[in-house]
């Protein structure tokens, strides 16, 4: 296969080229290539092609893990530009031992993008589960969530240290985030029980401690507190491995957006109010994120249309995660094109240890082909972004040297 007269863009840069692939690997990438006997070629002209995104914080619909929810979520996945996801453990089966992961793995053939199990360390009984073999059999990261009991805890960074495994926290108090929308004024005006920042930064400065003091890899999820990136911050100065993931809506939308309880914009962790948005947008810049993530989390539209302490937290947002970065922070010059392949590919395959996240020779050949001068029209009447014209639309995906359109 051939791409012809497109901008081929990195994290460290963009150039006008062609790109040949073959047996799902880059091959050859140059000013000009002749197409040979035979060969598939796409006109890329006025296009760019980027790397498939790779987004660390994805769930089925419904949190539930089958053949149907994970051909759906590749089909959504596709249309955003996403060519990789990890799905999180904590399903219905949990991914707890070797047989749903050999599940996942035997679904993979009949589903277009890549589907990385990741590791449930702890059973309901609170004891480990065979972390080495779960390892071995593919699961890639261990997921925790910070209220994990400290001896635990400690065992099972010791373990990721051994075996070189990365972790993944999501960082939440539940006695103190037991609310539905963020703590505030807004909160205080429509009545709603709220989640105070403390349920977070809290527990990132525990957890930081912990890995700072092992030594592993960890990358904390969905922090959208501010200060949260300052603590973290202060642990990186101090040699702790330690990586930041920021849903892209916490940098687009504020809570403001939760007016006239509209439960689409009901999130977990809850939209910011403007001034934390700004502070998280400007972390962005100074590089105090080092990873950006769809948050997908789609449930039944039965279970948003609630009254808004009922209704489900989550967003089906995966669909449009290019269109979205690009409109919002791309186009506005917040991110660069390459910062942006930067937070939303490269970083998350060098933590994950993939073959993927650039476009260069012998790399996957996990690829988007995007048109910056089209449109892309959320229809969705449960998105909170409904109706909005998006600057861009992914024309075409190539994932393991198949096209997807």
């Amino acid at each position: 296969m051939l791409l012809k007269n497109g901008f081929v863009c990195n994290s460290y840069g963009n150039q006008k080229a062609d790109v040949r692939v073959d047996e799902g690997r880059v091959v050859e990438i140059a000013p000009e290539i002749s197409a040979i006997r035979e060969e598939k070629v796409i006109e890329c002209k006025d296009k760019f092609i980027l790397p498939g995104l790779i987004d660390l914080n994805v769930y089925p619909k419904t949190k539930t893990l089958s053949q149907k929810t994970l051909t759906s979520l590749s089909k959504k996945a596709i249309k955003g530009g996403v060519g990789t996801v990890l799905v999180l453990p904590d399903t219905l089966p949990a991914c707890e031992n070797e047989a749903i992961i050999e599940l996942i793995k035997s679904m993979q053939s009949n589903i277009e993008v890549n589907i990385i199990p990741s590791i449930k360390p702890i059973n309901v009984e609170k004891k480990l589960n065979n972390i080495s073999i779960l390892h071995s059999q593919g699961g890639r990261a261990i997921y925790i969530d910070s209220l994990v009991d400290g001896n635990n805890l400690l065992r099972i960074t010791q373990y990721a240290g051994m075996l070189e495994i990365p972790i993944i926290c999501f960082a939440q108090d539940l006695e103190i985030a037991n609310g539905v929308i963020n703590e505030g004024k807004l909160a205080s005006r429509l009545g709603l029980p709220s989640i105070s920042p403390l349920s977070q930064t809290k527990e990132i400065a525990k957890v930081s401690e912990v890995a700072r003091h092992t030594n592993v890899h960890l990358l904390f999820d969905a922090v959208t507190e501010p200060e949260g990136l300052e603590i973290i911050d202060y642990f990186k100065h101090r040699n702790a491995n330690i990586s930041v993931q920021t849903p892209i809506h916490h940098l687009i939308l504020d809570e403001s957006a939760c007016e006239s309880y509209n439960t689409k914009a009901k999130l977990n962790p809850p939209l910011k109010d403007n001034l934390s948005k700004q502070k998280l947008l400007q972390g962005l810049k100074d590089k105090k994120i080092d990873m950006l993530t769809s948050l997908q989390c789609a449930d039944y539209n039965s279970q948003k249309d609630q009254v808004f302490e009922l209704a489900s937290f989550g967003i089906d947002a995966i669909s449009y995660y290019f269109p979205l970065a690009y409109t919002y922070l791309i186009k506005t010059g917040i991110l660069s094109m390459e910062s942006f392949v930067q937070v939303a590919s490269k970083n998350q395959s060098d933590f994950l240890g993939l073959n993927k996240g650039e476009i260069a020779l012998g790399k996957d050949a996990d690829l988007m082909i995007v048109d910056l001068k089209e449109y892309t029209h959320i229809t969705d009447s449960f998105s909170p972004y409904c109706d909005q014209r998006l600057s861009s639309r992914v024309d075409f995906m190539i994932i393991g040297g198949e096209l997807y359109e």
